[in-house]
């Protein structure tokens, strides 16, 4: 059995581009760490956000 989760990053026009990658790659790492797998990103039509899809293995 599979879980999914979603994580949405704010990004916007006014905010500095190596704050939003250095967002993605923390959430990204803490979220692998935890035992997610990134398995796609989304960044939406007005870019108001990043969202990235996980997916882990459910241990019964």
């Amino acid at each position: 059995m599979t879980e999914s989760a979603e994580r949405i990053i704010k990004i916007g026009f006014k905010k500095n581009a190596k704050k939003i990658l250095d967002e993605v790659e923390f959430v990204s790492a803490e979220m692998i760490r935890e035992g997610w797998l990134l398995k796609d990103t989304c960044i939406e039509d007005g870019l108001g956000g990043i969202h990235l899809f996980f997916e882990r293995e459910l241990k019964i």
